[in-house]
């Protein structure tokens, strides 16, 4: 029995909870990828770029994939373009980290408590990084 407050339920159709995520096989896949590398890897596959067309109707979905295609070379140029700029970009992280050690050091030894507090809510983020990942 319902409730005088409560909505009515919809007519037809269903709500974006009850239809889920609305992404393909390969997108998941794509998605459940642990680092930038392999996720790059990953976008480096035309069947990732082709999977973009998936669930529309068969005319539109052979022009869609027509048109991804060609647009495929420049594509994978810009994924390859992304190599470099993220090795660089760990090669950064690593100086930075190398250069902010003493910062780090003394905050350790004068907040220990602010520190482990710290320290935890990263791991924390991180746990929950991975587990969004994995469901």
């Amino acid at each position: 029995m319902m409730s005088v407050a409560e909505p009515p339920p919809p007519e037809r159709g269903q709500t974006a909870d009850e239809r889920g995520r609305d992404v393909s096989a390969e997108q998941a896949a794509f998605e459940g990828e642990t680092t930038w590398a392999r996720r790059l890897v990953r976008a480096a596959d035309p069947r990732m770029l082709l999977s973009q067309a998936q669930d529309y109707p068969v005319g539109i979905k052979q022009f869609l994939q027509f048109c991804l295609i060609l647009v495929y070379p420049a594509w994978l140029f810009l994924v390859l373009l992304a190599w470099p700029i993220w090795l660089v970009g760990k090669a950064f992280e690593g100086i930075l980290y190398v250069l902010f050690w003493p910062v780090r050091a003394i905050h350790k030894r004068n907040n220990p408590e602010e520190y482990a507090a710290f320290q935890a809510e990263l791991k924390a983020r991180k746990e929950a990084k991975k587990a969004a990942r994995t469901s």
